[in-house]
C-alpha cells in the first residue's frame, strides 16, 4: 500500500511529517479510501528495509518518477584522499522523459544527495 500525500509540496516539513504518520496509520488500520491510495505523481521507496541496494522501478500513471534509497552501509570510501570507512547508499530515479529533462532530473538526484550528504546545508535552504 503506497499513501499519495496531497499537494505535499505546500507543506511545510512539520505538515509533512504528520500527514505521513497520519496516512501510514489510516493504511496499516485497513482504512484507507482509494483516493489516499492512488493518484500520485512521485514515489520514495525505501528498498534498504528489504536489505537491497537499489532497483530500477518501473513508474504507474500517472505518476512521473520515483525516487528508491536502498539499504546504508558501511564502505571503504576515499576522503580527501585518504581511505575512510563511511556509511554510503545507492539512491535510484526513474522519471518519464516525456515530462522531464535528463539533466533536470539528474539535478534533482544531485541535490537529493547532496542534501543527504550535508542535512544542515538543506535546512538552510528551506
Amino acid at each position: 500500500m503506497v499513501p499519495s500525500i496531497r499537494n505535499a509540496d505546500k507543506l511545510s516539513a512539520r505538515e509533512l511529517d504528520a500527514e505521513i504518520r497520519r496516512l501510514t496509520a489510516v493504511v496499516r488500520e485497513g482504512k484507507a479510501t482509494p483516493e489516499e491510495l492512488g493518484s500520485g505523481t512521485f514515489t520514495l521507496n525505501n528498498y534498504g528495509v528489504f536489505g537491497v541496494d537499489g532497483s530500477a522501478a518501473i513508474i504507474n500513471y500517472p505518476e512521473v518518477a520515483i525516487l528508491g534509497v536502498g539499504r546504508i552501509m558501511d564502505k571503504p570510501w576515499v576522503v580527501d584522499g585518504e581511505l575512510a570507512v563511511r556509511k554510503v547508499t545507492e539512491l535510484t530515479l526513474t522519471f518519464d522523459h516525456r515530462v522531464c529533462d535528463g539533466g533536470t532530473a539528474a539535478g534533482f538526484l544531485r541535490f537529493v544527495a547532496d542534501a543527504s550528504e550535508n542535512p544542515q546545508g538543506l535546512l538552510a535552504e528551506l
